[in-house]
């Protein structure tokens, strides 16, 4: 089970348990069938995020909040009676149970919080292994054969302070003094549980990829050193995959990217850079298994360009007799601008075939007329305008009006093909309405 399950189950209930382990029987049944060798399971992954998302926070199903102890027992209790029904069907079959490594810090303003942060880390974090293996609460069924392999994903933001209404949530970097270096954390694991252990997930992004890769080739390199059984490292993801919260955004992860094609497909791109630091990690800790295969020049990266920062109402120019407009930024296919209205002044319905805009009221309030509807627009709102709809905007109060407009394609271009011959400049009215 991944973060889901049928809508007529209550996760609370012995029959969410019941119908999970049959479901697990079945799994077992079709996978011994179907291949020979041994079988891995995790039964639920991530309890003890689960039990915090769904049953403290009511970030997720089953939405719950104030019951995060009982939502991991009710999870422990179903992953047990799971792998009691898979040795049925398989009694050759090994667990492997994975949650997040994480570590809480109280600040130095706040040493009063320091009893809080070392009870976490020290019972919360590890307390759905201790729960499987049977360590705390023996009468859910657990042993340490039903904890099995011990994953553990781990990332660059896994160790943070706890907020305060003075000092908010601050994540640690890897160069920061008090960073538990996680060769320290995995030796305490296996002193705990034993191994094997695999960090079962983990990644970066954008060109931080290459320095975790070595972060982790030293940090493993002490592990093995000190004795601590780990297996390996998965790589989160492979592949670059859209972001779970806006899945229009890929932010690249993987081991290789993605690159839009036109018709809509997507190719593969290998991100030279990433498979470089993997391959001097490979010859670290595994030398004999390490491919030698050229990996092929880095693809070039774009110039970078002069950042631009500007504070809108700071360019606010006003006219007596009409509204101002000028150009704040410009980029390759979108223009941000600026209108600034005195009371009654208005710039008239008028209409773009290829452009949309994003008003918003930096000051004031306006009378916007979008086709044949009207709206007011107060400071601080934003409204979409659809490409080739007639719109204007009327300042029919008595205080100053000042709208910033973000515009793509930039109207210039997507009339004549290409960009203004003068590049960013001021437009007349005649200009803007024609």
């Amino acid at each position: 089970m991944h973060y889901g399950y049928p809508d007529d189950l209550d996760p609370f209930s012995s029959e969410f348990t019941r119908r999970f382990a049959a479901y697990a029987a079945s799994v077992a049944a079709v996978i011994r069938e179907e291949r020979q060798g041994p079988a891995y399971y995790t039964p639920v992954n991530e309890i003890s995020y689960s039990a915090w998302a769904g049953g403290e926070v009511g970030y997720m199903a089953p939405f719950g909040k104030g019951r995060g102890g009982d939502y991991k027992r009710a999870l422990v209790r179903a992953s047990i009676a799971a792998t009691n029904a898979i040795w049925k069907v398989d009694p050759e079959a090994i667990l492997f149970s994975v949650d997040p490594l994480v570590r809480l810090h109280a600040t130095a303003e706040r040493p009063d919080l320091i009893p809080e942060a070392e009870r976490f880390n020290r019972h919360v974090v590890t307390e759905a292994f201790d729960l499987l293996s049977g360590r705390i609460e023996p009468e859910l069924g657990g042993s340490r054969a039903h904890l099995g392999i011990i994953g553990l994903n781990y990332y660059v933001t896994n160790q943070w302070t706890i907020p305060t209404p003075e000092l908010p949530q601050r994540f640690f970097k890897t160069d920061d003094p008090e960073w538990v270096p996680l060769h320290d954390m995995l030796t305490e694991i296996q002193e705990r549980y034993g191994g094997p252990i695999v960090i079962a997930e983990t990644g970066a992004s954008g060109n931080g990829r290459p320095a975790w890769i070595a972060h982790l080739a030293r940090e493993v390199a002490r592990c093995l050193e000190r004795g601590v059984d780990l297996q390996g490292i998965c790589w989160y993801p492979t592949i670059t995959s859209p972001d779970w919260e806006d899945p229009t955004a890929f932010f690249d992860g993987g081991l290789f990217d993605l690159s839009p094609q036109p018709g809509g497909t997507l190719q593969r791109v290998p991100s030279v850079g990433t498979l470089a630091a993997l391959r001097d990690a490979q010859l670290v800790l595994d030398p004999d298994n390490a491919p030698d295969e050229s990996l092929g020049p880095e693809p070039s990266s774009p110039p970078l360009t002069p950042l631009q920062v500007v504070q809108p109402l700071d360019h606010a120019r006003f006219k007596t007799d009409n509204f101002s407009y000028q150009t704040l930024l410009a980029g390759k296919s979108l223009v941000v601008e600026l209108y600034c209205f005195e009371p009654g002044a208005l710039l008239p319905p008028h209409r773009h075939d290829s452009t949309e805009h994003m008003l918003t009221v930096l000051e004031g309030e306006a009378t916007m007329t979008i086709g044949g509807q009207q709206l007011r627009l107060r400071q601080g709102e934003t409204l979409l305008v659809p490409e080739g709809a007639y719109h204007g905007i009327h300042n029919d109060s008595t205080e100053r009006l000042v709208v910033q407009q973000v515009s793509s394609p930039k109207p210039w271009d997507a009339r004549f093909g290409g960009p203004h011959p003068e590049g960013t400049h001021e437009v007349t009215e005649a200009e803007r309405c024609d």
